[in-house]
């Protein structure tokens, strides 16, 4: 069985929800992605230097939740992922409220120095991460040079 959460870098992790690694702004949203298309696309954004903040990992539901600016939700269209408004970090998708989580924690990158992770680079990296996974058999070039439109 692979690991729950699979990564190429050193991460900070507190066990537990609360309280997150620093305390997040009244005014947040948060995108909620699988963990195995989240975590690949958060370790390309850490590859490229692109301002990553902390994750709210849930293993009951296999989920990450990425805190963004708010307003993101408002734009937020994507297949592989959607997007919440508020402070509430529930593992609830457009489809209504899941289970209760009881294996939820914190990681933080070891760098620690954004409160949020930057949405429109999550969904470049989402997005081109997705179209990798689905075309792994075929497509053998690097990351960068995938169309992802």
């Amino acid at each position: 069985m692979p690991p729950l959460l699979s990564t190429r870098h050193a991460w900070r992790l507190q066990f537990g929800e609360t309280p997150p690694p620093f305390p997040l702004p009244r005014t947040i949203d948060f995108v909620r992605v699988g963990v195995g298309l989240g975590m690949a696309a958060i370790d390309a954004m850490v590859d490229y230097g692109d301002p990553v903040g902390p994750l709210l990992c849930c293993m009951t539901h296999r989920l990450l939740l990425v805190p963004v600016p708010s307003g993101t939700a408002n734009v937020w269209q994507a297949a592989h992922s959607d997007c919440g408004t508020g402070p509430l970090l529930r593992c609830c998708t457009s489809l209504g409220p899941k289970s209760p989580c009881a294996q939820r924690y914190w990681i933080a990158p070891p760098s620690q120095t954004h409160q949020f992770t930057d949405a429109t680079m999550l969904h470049h990296y989402l997005s081109l991460v997705r179209a990798r996974m689905r075309n792994a058999s075929h497509w053998q070039g690097p990351m960068e040079l995938m169309c992802h439109a």
